[in-house]
């Protein structure tokens, strides 16, 4: 075994140009670093920071850089970070959560459980959509039935799978029955399943035109898109939650390269930006002008593989393979310039079933070898298409240089963002070195729809493990929280000995403000709240 974390350091650094180090000042001042979170890597327990007070300013155009196009502002069919932001700045969520992670009010004003597989629902009165319809539980059953049905293509569905029956018990309340007892089954309802759409637009504009027409009952209403340009969001004057949001227009700008996001935000072409390129972190601190503020433990990244028949990744040896031949330690220190930690499962940092200790795999190229030797495939190659993501850009190189320490030859080819969204949807990516998934306030909403035999992930993938179902159906049913993390344990050891997803990193959030931008909350999942945002 050989010391690679300072070999595949030196062989990639020397052809980066990003080279600035990442070592953080002791002391920082609040205004110039805000650093969100709980249970932090490392054991570090780092509470989040409430936003100071201050007296909301009115007016004006908020601008934010972007990483990438929303592409889409269909709820049910939207899936990148930023078309669910988006779509939730148009349309309202059924459900929030509040500072602890827990279920709190807002289309839904109150709830109740009559029995473990029942949910009465009752409705905020008084919101209308953008087209001046009522929201009511009609519109709520429409909504749910949408993502259901399968004609829709939604890939929603597999986050309410559980749902057996909705029903509007009267204008205001709306009934749900389970198939089963899911302890974790309202928490998806706070994300864009859970985003409610005019149905008078929906049925107007169809499935092909809902996309840029959208309606909702949000703070913001749709102005206006053009595509890798811009989309230009306005004030929703009659908006239920009585003066917000604060500012008269939204802008986002999707602006795929870190350096022009930070140069913008720099010379006040933008008011917020996301995705601060990290080589700059340490610099960006110490400057007076700019806000920088960290989510830690926002996501987790892996490498993905398609176990159907026609790709390499059909072999389990073969992806067993990578999960020792990736130098974790180096991909951290390069790739990420040590922001974030490594990691080997797909439970987060900040969530309570997470454990720090858990690090079932260590680098070892013979054991890599070993296993590769058993796939029977040789000399393996296999292809995978990349994004114009810099992160995702070096670390992809860092991995094929590791494969081919072991004999696999990694080809990358470079595709846009939605040529890559096409091909991972049509389940026709070899390869997938973008895979993460950001936190959730429960795992299952997410682990469900990569590991889940009907999850659209798996489908994709091609994966399928009855074992895998059968601790998911126990996981759902169980009410006990030590239990659940026991279960949640146990599928996170399937999933690294099935090696569909090798898991290597927990990443954090990082965005830069300008000070005049007041009222950010740096939410767990990163999708910005634009309606408490103003300009002083």
């Amino acid at each position: 075994m050989v010391n690679s974390k300072a070999t595949h350091e030196k062989k990639f650094i020397s052809r980066s140009a990003e080279k600035e180090s990442t070592q953080c000042p002791s002391l920082l001042s609040r205004r110039q670093f805000v650093k969100a979170g709980v249970a932090g890597v490392g054991g570090i327990v780092i509470p989040s920071l409430s936003a100071p007070a201050f007296a909301a300013g009115r007016g004006g155009t908020l601008k934010v850089a972007l990483t990438a196009d929303p592409i889409s502002f269909d709820p049910h069919l939207t899936g990148n970070l930023q078309g669910r932001g988006a779509a939730q700045s148009i349309h309202d969520t059924l459900f929030g959560i509040d500072n602890k992670g827990n279920l709190s009010p807002m289309l839904v004003d109150r709830w109740e459980q009559p029995d473990n597989k029942t949910y009465l629902l009752h409705l905020r009165s008084g919101v209308k959509f953008h087209d001046g319809t009522d929201f009511d539980a009609d519109a709520v059953v429409y909504n749910i039935n949408r993502i259901r049905n399968p004609e829709t293509g939604s890939i929603r569905s597999g986050e309410i799978k559980a749902l057996d029956r909705i029903e509007a018990v009267d204008r205001l309340t709306v009934k749900m029955t389970l198939k089963y007892p899911f302890a974790a089954f309202l928490f998806p309802f706070t994300d864009v399943s859970g985003c409610i759409g005019s149905p008078a637009a929906f049925e107007k504009y169809g499935k092909e035109r809902a996309n840029l027409n959208p309606v909702g009952t949000g703070p913001f209403k749709f102005a206006g898109y053009s595509q890798d340009t811009e989309t230009v969001l306005e004030r929703n004057g009659n908006y239920w939650d009585a003066g917000k949001p604060y500012v008269d227009r939204l802008i986002l700008r999707p602006i795929p390269t870190g350096s022009t996001r930070l140069i913008e935000l720099q010379t006040g072409g933008v008011d917020l930006s996301e995705g601060l390129p990290l080589q700059n972190i340490a610099a960006l601190r110490t400057q007076p002008d700019i806000v920088v503020s960290e989510r830690v433990g926002f996501r987790w990244e892996y490498i993905g593989f398609n176990a159907k028949e026609k790709f390499p990744g059909s072999n389990a040896r073969f992806r067993q393979a990578f999960q020792w031949a990736i130098d974790r330690e180096a991909l951290h220190h390069v790739a990420y310039f040590g922001t974030g930690a490594v990691g080997y499962s797909g439970i987060l940092p900040s969530h309570p079933f997470h454990e720090s200790a858990y690090k079932p795999f260590t680098y070892n190229k013979d054991m890599a070898g070993k296993l590769l030797d058993e796939s029977g495939l040789g000399s393996a190659e296999i292809t995978a298409y990349l994004r114009p993501e810099p992160v995702k850009q070096r670390a992809a190189q860092l991995v094929q240089a590791m494969a081919a320490d072991v004999g696999v030859k990694i080809n990358l080819e470079q595709l846009d963002y939605a040529s890559h969204r096409a091909k991972l949807r049509s389940g026709e990516l070899p390869m997938d070195m973008h895979g993460w998934w950001g936190y959730r306030p429960d795992p299952d909403q997410y682990l469900s729809v990569l590991l889940g035999s009907d999850g659209s992930y798996a489908k994709r993938h091609g994966y399928n493990n009855p074992k895998m179902d059968d601790l998911f159906r126990k996981q759902r049913a169980e009410t006990d929280r030590d239990k659940r993390r026991a279960l949640f344990r146990r599928i996170t050891d399937l999933m690294n000995e099935d090696a569909i997803y090798v898991p290597w990193h927990y990443s954090s959030d990082f965005k830069g403000l300008s000070p005049r931008v007041k009222g950010f909350h740096h939410a767990a999942d990163a999708i910005i709240e634009y309606k408490h945002i103003s300009l002083g």
